[in-house]
């Protein structure tokens, strides 16, 4: 079998630095190989603006055309919408926290593609359960058989440090943006006697002063090479994950695999098993997300055991749920549903 996973355009594959889809793309690749397919990623890079999204879609017939293969399987709405507009079939897997979080206009234009790329798929990927949920409420009928896939973490490259762990540090990653909500980690650990750690692009400074004074600790260290993020996974206490919306974080399947107990909101809930591997806070408020952090940070840095039996737990549901060979099996299930056969019925544009 041949599969063809498409890019965004945006981000190389593999990512040089920021990309969590690049990411997922390089390792599902990988996985697939090792599982006996030929997999190609088609992807063409401009200036790395999201925008470019648009010109990479519209020049993809032209590059599928040179290729042959047995699935299509897209990961972004634009290159998706463009695949329908051909009547490409495809399958398709959703990254975007758009079903959730539509503040601006382009939030809600996202939306309204995203539904389309499900809908005019052959077959559509839904990374969490409540995600699938969402897809069979909101996506019109006629809509495709939708299966229920998450990405996977390569456990070998993210494992716990435990003899350089102290109790005192935790850490957090992603892009230092206000979507993601450091300034309520920042607050959470204020005064607590643990230190936090931002791993991740810094696009606004103004953001990045208003985290470092609401905390006491905080360290915000920019974009890291892979080698060093892997230590800080490894060497760290905790993770902090206080994003307001999330689909399926790699982060926390990182963390996971390193054996940190995740402390979030109800971005997490899902992924992390409340009490087992982490602590999922339900607060509707900010204040009440805070509060709800600090408590835990408390509890586990005043804790040894606590921290190594719920690190040992967040590492053996990373190897059971997310391991890359199980991921790739199931992924390699929903190709061969769809391929080969007929042309897959479409829906007017």
């Amino acid at each position: 079998m041949r599969i063809l996973l498409i890019g965004g355009g945006v981000h190389p594959i593999p990512p040089t630095g920021y990309g969590a889809i690049e990411r997922i793309l390089t390792d599902l690749q990988g996985a697939l190989t090792a599982a006996g397919a030929e997999v190609v990623i088609i992807n063409r890079v401009r200036h790395r603006r999201m925008r470019d999204e648009y010109p990479f879609a519209f020049e993809l017939p032209k590059l599928l055309a040179r290729e042959s293969y047995d699935v299509l399987h897209a990961h972004t709405p634009v290159v998706a919408n463009r695949l329908a507009g051909r009547r490409l079939p495809y399958v398709y897997t959703s990254h975007s926290r758009h079903w959730y979080y539509r503040e601006r206009l382009s939030h809600r234009w996202g939306y309204f593609l995203e539904r389309r790329a499900v809908r005019k798929a052959r077959a559509a990927i839904a990374l969490t359960e409540p995600l699938r949920t969402t897809f069979e409420r909101v996506v019109p009928l006629p809509r495709p058989p939708i299966t229920v896939i998450p990405f996977g973490v390569d456990a070998e490259r993210f494992r716990p440090a435990w003899d350089r762990r102290t109790g005192r540090t935790a850490l957090g990653v992603g892009v230092v943006a206000p979507f993601k909500r450091w300034e309520v980690a920042a607050r959470a650990l204020r005064g607590t006697g643990v230190s936090l750690r931002i791993a991740g692009p810094i696009p606004s400074a103004a953001y990045a002063d208003q985290v470092r004074a609401d905390g006491d600790g905080v360290t915000l260290l920019g974009e890291v090479s892979n080698a060093e993020l892997e230590r800080l996974f490894a060497e760290s206490d905790l993770l902090v994950h206080p994003s307001a919306v999330e689909i399926l974080s790699v982060t926390v399947l990182e963390a996971l695999a390193a054996g940190l107990p995740v402390l979030g909101g109800t971005s997490v809930d899902g992924v992390v098993d409340d009490g087992r591997t982490g602590f999922v806070d339900r607060s509707s408020t900010a204040e009440g997300l805070a509060a709800g952090i600090r408590e835990r940070a408390v509890r586990l840095a005043q804790d040894d055991a606590l921290r190594r039996t719920m690190g040992e737990a967040a590492r053996a549901v990373a190897l059971d749920r997310y391991s890359w060979p199980k991921v790739a099996a199931q992924h390699l299930a929903v190709y061969r549903s769809v391929a080969p056969g007929p042309p897959a019925a479409t829906v007017p544009i």
